[in-house]
């Protein structure tokens, strides 16, 4: 009986579970993160509409050149009026005031705001 020798020792089994398992929790963990940073953020984003009132709200009319642009880059995000009436106090070196119909219709849109 001493000839029989059939139990072998023990094998090293290469096992990756775990590292596999590690790799997966990692992946999802910078999703998460990812996504949470996305609704974070979305969060604060201001709308243009408050941004475009806000604007207009604090505008001075008593530089009719600056006022024109103002007029124009945001009274288009919160209507589709047509502004070329102002156009001729835009892309010129000096400008005069509004005239008294055009200040009619600038103070009639900023109160229809």
């Amino acid at each position: 009986m001493e000839g029989l020798r059939d139990i072998k020792g023990l094998i090293a089994v290469e096992d990756y579970s775990l590292y596999i398992f590690l790799a997966i929790v990692a992946v999802l963990l910078v999703a998460l993160f990812f996504i949470i940073k996305k609704l974070i953020n979305y969060k604060r984003v201001v709308s243009p509409i408050k941004i475009a009132k806000k604007e207009l709200k604090n505008l001075n009319l008593s530089n009719s050149k600056v006022a024109a642009y103002k007029l124009t880059k945001y009274g288009v995000v919160l209507c589709d009026e047509n502004f070329e009436y102002l156009e001729k106090y835009k892309y010129k070196k000096d400008v005069e005031g509004f005239s008294s119909e055009d200040l009619k219709k600038i103070k009639g849109f900023l109160d229809a705001i």
